[in-house]
């Protein structure tokens, strides 16, 4: 099994727009974990969201398409919830979701690839953090031994192998078009499941 420093040097040898490809298609697996969390605290606009993430597919797909992403940027910094108004696990992967969101245009404005390399990291820390929430019911005693679970936990294991296996569909497309588009959403309804492991609501 790839390691996750393995799967981000690869995913930094790939081209600009492929790395955007790659963040794009990771977004399609949080977003779901803003859409339950702002169900079910009735803030935040999971639409808006969606929306903005389609428009960053144009910019990908869509020759000489004008998105203004300074603009998209301004538009999202009020849909993100503030962690400590809110007694639930749920805000910290929405929060996660929407900063991924933020990097990804931030990437696309500064023509920054690195930004697209921080959207994999922060979809690995949002699982990590429900591993570490999880462990709170283990015998766990040490920041060693905390690690050493992460780390083993099936769950980290599915993550790194996804990123993994998008780099390798992804590294088949040296351009992208609507064509490329469907076939990397179809691969994230074929997983079934967002990086938290919740099943998808749209199979």
């Amino acid at each position: 099994m790839k390691t996750k420093a393995n799967n981000f040097q690869t995913m930094r040898e790939l081209s600009f727009a492929q790395q955007a490809a790659i963040a794009l298609t990771l977004l399609e697996r949080m977003l779901p974990n803003y859409q339950l969390f702002s169900e079910v605290s009735e803030f935040g606009d999971a639409s808006a969201l969606r929306h903005m993430l389609e428009l960053s597919w144009e910019w990908l797909t869509v020759k000489k398409a004008k998105i203004n992403f300074p603009r998209l940027a301004e538009e999202l910094e009020p849909l993100i919830p503030e962690v400590n108004h809110y007694d639930m696990f749920g805000v910290y992967p929405a929060v996660d979701c929407a900063t991924a969101l933020d990097s990804l245009f931030n990437g696309i404005n500064q023509q920054d690839s690195s930004e697209f390399i921080n959207v994999a990291k922060i979809s690995q820390a949002t699982v990590a953090r429900l591993i570490e929430y999880q462990a709170e019911d283990e015998d766990i005693t040490s920041e060693n031994e905390l690690k050493k679970f992460v780390r083993d936990h099936p769950l980290m294991a599915y993550e790194i192998e996804c990123l993994s296996e998008l780099i390798a569909l992804v590294q088949t497309m040296p351009q992208f078009s609507r064509e490329q588009m469907l076939q990397l959403k179809a691969w994230v309804q074929q997983q079934g499941l967002t990086n938290l492991g919740m099943e998808l609501a749209d199979r």
